[in-house]
């Protein structure tokens, strides 16, 4: 029991550093950093559009290095890279430039997507843990929404000082973070073989093939495949045009540090209901119920009149949002073998890439041309249409 709640506890921490010290400094500011370098809004997902098939590209041989190679191992190289991405993207002023960056952080993200739960998830069940996922990934949620919040109000007034001056504090923090991180982490329950570059790379490919043949043949994870995939098209919209939404109704670049708090107090609700649900056998219809909930609180946001009003229910839409995330985390972690858990959850993270990125694309055609109001109406569609069918043609939740 002391090793488990030492796991948890070490788990917590360096989920809060990673994301809270480091990638919530530039939440508020990030897409009004790109505007003012000159960027409209379609080249503004653009950037992001590259972040996203990186991701795609990367997200399975990255996935299966860290069952080979060892998840601590690939956690660490996250945070390296993506320290070193934060510190290009702070000295960058172009497209270009940004696209560098973005492409060094994708490769992070893919070394920690699925590995750092993987790591949590095998070294509790060494320890003989035998408990709800959903709990630890609810409050884990919860810590990281509260110190994201500090993040974010410390971000936009770091910005009002020097607009790169958030991204080379955040790349500090993920640097310490690295270090911090190969201190500490263990992974006792993991053997590693004698190393050999040639065996290495079989290895990868095998373990990545077996994933894929896995994942396409289970229906649980091809659920999990669509629903994200639907989800992540629709929520880019949300996730890109909130700053520029607000900044063009006259709230200043501080205050939106404010507003991303809000959202982090949304999510911190959110992950506080997901860990307390009683949810064993029932993750996939509150996956669905989250999902179309989320979906009318956006196109009530995007018709009803009154700034005050608006950013209500734009911090509201967040709380379901929240929910989401535990919920299909555990959902998937309790139906993969462990042998090739990095990987089956890494290749699950390839829809939120491909739905990701024509996201990005169709929602910055969109506000491009009719407004960001028509594109978050599109998003609220898309999230009730695209649960509804998933619902009638989905799977139980016995799969």
């Amino acid at each position: 029991m002391q090793m488990q709640r030492k796991i948890i506890r070490q788990y917590y921490i360096l989920s809060c550093l990673f994301n809270a010290g480091g990638m919530s400094l530039i939440c508020a500011v990030y897409v009004t950093f790109l505007i003012h370098n000159g960027l409209n809004l379609l080249q503004v997902n653009l950037v992001n559009a590259v972040y996203f098939l990186t991701l795609f590209v990367c997200e399975i041989p990255t996935g299966a290095f860290a069952d080979i190679f060892g998840r601590k191992t690939s956690f660490v190289t996250a945070c390296g890279l993506m320290s070193v991405s934060m510190f290009i993207y702070g000295l960058s002023h172009s497209f270009v430039g940004f696209i560098i960056a973005e492409i060094i952080a994708a490769i992070g993200t893919t070394f920690t997507s699925g590995a750092f739960q993987a790591w949590l998830v095998d070294s509790l069940k060494h320890y003989g843990y035998e408990g709800e996922y959903n709990r630890i990934f609810g409050r884990k949620n919860l810590i990281c929404q509260i110190g994201g919040g500090i993040g974010a109000v410390t971000g936009s007034y770091l910005a009002t000082q020097n607009q790169s001056l958030p991204w080379f504090v955040g790349g500090t923090f993920l640097a310490i973070t690295t270090v911090y991180a190969y201190m500490i982490m263990e992974e006792k329950y993991f053997v590693r073989g004698v190393f050999s570059w040639k065996k290495g790379f079989h290895s990868m490919r095998d373990v990545a093939l077996s994933s894929i043949r896995y994942g396409l043949n289970h229906k649980a994870v091809r659920f999990i495949l669509v629903i994200t995939c639907i989800q992540i098209f629709a929520v880019q919209a949300l996730n890109m045009y909130w700053q520029p939404f607000f900044r063009n109704h006259n709230v200043s670049e501080q205050h939106l540090g404010f507003i991303f708090t809000g959202i982090m107090i949304a999510l911190s609700v959110g992950a506080f209901i997901a860990s307390k649900l009683d949810c064993k056998g029932k993750e996939k219809k509150m996956i669905i119920k989250t999902q179309v909930c989320t979906g009318l609180i956006v196109i009530t946001m995007a018709i009803i009149p009154g700034l005050p009003l608006m950013i209500i229910l734009f911090i509201l839409h967040e709380v379901p949002r929240a929910c989401w995330s535990p919920l299909t985390d555990s959902y998937l972690q309790k139906r993969i073998p462990s042998r090739e858990r990095a990987t089956v959850a890494s290749f699950c993270a390839i829809a939120p890439h491909i739905g990701g990125a024509i996201g990005l694309v169709v929602s910055g055609v969109i506000a491009q041309f009719f407004g960001i109001s028509a594109a978050w109406i599109i998003a609220g569609i898309s999230l009730i249409i695209g649960a509804l069918l998933i619902a009638r043609n989905g799977n139980s939740d016995a799969d």
